[in-house]
């Protein structure tokens, strides 16, 4: 007469099947991918804005200065003022008639930092 499995002994055989494998590779899967898109939206870094300067800073009117910059994982920089997206180093030449504030936006995902700096007309 055969022996009767107790519930256990038949959960631990059905993991053994070409269903039960299946079913243990998808979950598996799933959290292995649910682990990597966790790293992605909630590893990515800050960027780091090493520096963002202007020279010279102070201007008579009509003279022009070199804005520049430099930023360490970002996905996307800009500055405002109508200069709009930049690559992560490198200058622009600016000729404001005011006083103006110039804004620098480093992006990566969900996280930004942002600088700001004047160049003044005297």
């Amino acid at each position: 007469m055969a022996q009767k499995k107790t519930y256990w002994e038949m959960q631990k055989s059905f993991w053994k099947t070409p269903l039960g494998v299946v079913i243990w590779f998808t979950a598996l899967l799933a959290i292995m991918a649910g682990g990597i898109l966790a790293l992605n939206f909630l590893g990515s870094p800050y960027p780091v804005i090493e520096f963002f300067d202007a020279e010279p800073e102070f201007l008579a009117p009509g003279q022009s200065s070199v804005l520049s910059w430099s930023v360490v994982g970002a996905s996307l920089v800009e500055i405002d003022q109508d200069i709009g997206p930049v690559a992560l180093e490198g200058s622009r030449s600016v000729s404001p008639s005011e006083n103006t504030i110039y804004r620098l936006v480093a992006v990566n995902g969900s996280r930004n930092r942002s600088a700001e700096l004047k160049v003044s007309i005297s």
